[in-house]
């Protein structure tokens, strides 16, 4: 490797590194890195946890960030990179690099000597130290860089896999660790988050994991490596044209389906003696699912939805008319709550990589009371998003990472609601769903 491409290509990754840490500084503090205390390296610790859930210590923050001086200069491995960079706003780190972009040439000048003023004359046994002397730090610099980028802690022979990924609701899902070599931690620091909001579970090498998934959806399990994201798959489940399937809240062991098919029918609704009769105690919070998920050419970056959409009027247990729409895309997912002006810190949308909670951020936007019915449309084109209550535009806002092609809608009410004149469309082809 040729030494000036290794101090070059070095300068660059840590030139970013730094603009990524000024960054983050910023997010939580008008002080400059140098003035920081060890205060403010843990409460970077807690926020970073409390937003990404990521861990990192206040000590493993002061190497990132320089404060703690090592022989060589500590760059983090990439779990860590994407916590920081999804701390302020971007998806993981290889799109902060695409958007913060450096330019090798000005970053090499600054890590080169400058050249000495006073000409010298080199004789040919001077000139065979200079030669040994670059050999040496070339080889000093390769084992710098690979002890920089090589880290011992970041875990890259597990993958998670899923073996039988798509089927039909309910659906056992059967999970196994491929480990290439010996499985590097012990088993219980490996737990996969299934996606569905359902327990965790630990899971060891050349052993299956089964999970059962009782809803129709495109859902996204992770792998974690002590709270840290190391892999991800999918679970894909079609349903029978509409399903309607009912939860109870606090209640992950069991669902109820409706089983009245309505592939035909347009007015999208269920009754009370209909939830009674499939086991639903109607005086608990409950929710009602809408699906139809199955794959399409329509495009989940450029569409337009629509629907005339009437929440539950106040019952026991449904005292903010929530509905939530979600469109399954092939990579991600967009979903968004509306609900009650004085229940708006439980909304919260999600348009691939931008991720709103209502307790947390300021979403008047989505506190609509649809008790008496109104239109709602979503329009997304190119990414960017705009969604309309009664034609009147209410919210915009646009996101990065393309989620691909469509593959199912789910309309979601806690208690009973109803939607009709139901429309989507892909805005390019015209293809509908």
């Amino acid at each position: 490797m040729n030494n000036e491409f290794v101090q070059a290509e070095n300068s660059v990754f840590f030139k970013q590194l730094d603009i990524c840490c000024k960054k983050v500084a910023r997010e939580i503090s008008e002080k400059s890195i140098s003035e920081w205390k060890n205060s403010d390296y843990i409460k970077l610790s807690g926020l970073l946890h409390r937003k990404t859930k990521i861990h990192l210590s206040e000590n493993t923050l002061k190497r990132i960030f320089g404060k703690l001086k090592t022989s060589t200069r500590y760059y983090p491995q990439k779990a860590t990179r994407d916590a920081l960079a999804q701390f302020i706003g971007f998806r993981d780190w290889y799109e902060f690099e695409l958007l913060h972009p450096v330019n090798e040439k000005e970053t090499f000048a600054t890590f080169t000597a400058e050249p000495d003023t006073k000409p010298i004359e080199l004789k040919a046994k001077n000139k065979k130290f200079v030669y040994f002397a670059s050999a040496f730090i070339l080889v000093v610099i390769a084992f710098g860089f690979c002890y920089l980028f090589i880290n011992k802690d970041e875990i890259t022979n597990v993958k998670l896999t899923c073996l039988n990924p798509e089927g039909k609701s309910p659906h056992s899902a059967i999970f196994k660790l491929n480990v290439s070599g010996n499985l590097p931690d012990d088993p219980s620091t490996f737990i996969i988050d299934f996606g569905d909001d359902k327990t965790k579970r630990s899971a060891a090498a050349n052993e299956v994991v089964n999970h059962y998934y009782e809803t129709p959806g495109r859902y996204f399990p992770i792998l974690y490596h002590k709270n840290t994201p190391i892999d991800t798959t999918y679970v894909y489940l079609q349903s029978k044209g509409w399903d309607i399937i009912t939860t109870m809240q606090n209640d992950t062991t069991r669902v109820y389906p409706i089983p009245r098919k309505i592939s035909i029918v347009p007015d999208y609704h269920v009754s009370t003696k209909e939830l009674i009769n499939a086991g639903v105690d109607t005086n608990k919070t409950f929710f009602v699912s809408f699906a139809n998920v199955r794959p399409t050419h329509i495009s989940a970056d450029n569409f337009e939805f629509s629907a005339d959409i009437k929440t539950s009027a106040e019952r026991p247990g449904v005292r903010c008319s929530q509905t939530d729409i979600i469109i399954y895309g092939e990579r991600a997912y967009h979903s968004l709550s509306i609900i009650k002006p004085e229940c708006i810190a439980w909304s919260f949308y999600q348009f691939s990589e931008m991720i709103k909670k209502g307790d947390k951020s300021d979403l008047r936007e989505f506190g609509h009371d649809l008790t008496n019915g109104g239109k709602v449309k979503l329009r997304i084109e190119n990414q960017h998003v705009v969604l309309f209550i009664d034609e009147k535009e209410i919210f915009k806002t646009t996101y990065r990472q393309a989620i691909g092609k469509l593959m199912g809608v789910k309309i979601r009410f806690a208690g009973i609601g109803s939607f009709k004149n139901f429309s989507l469309a892909d805005l390019k082809t015209g293809e509908k769903f």
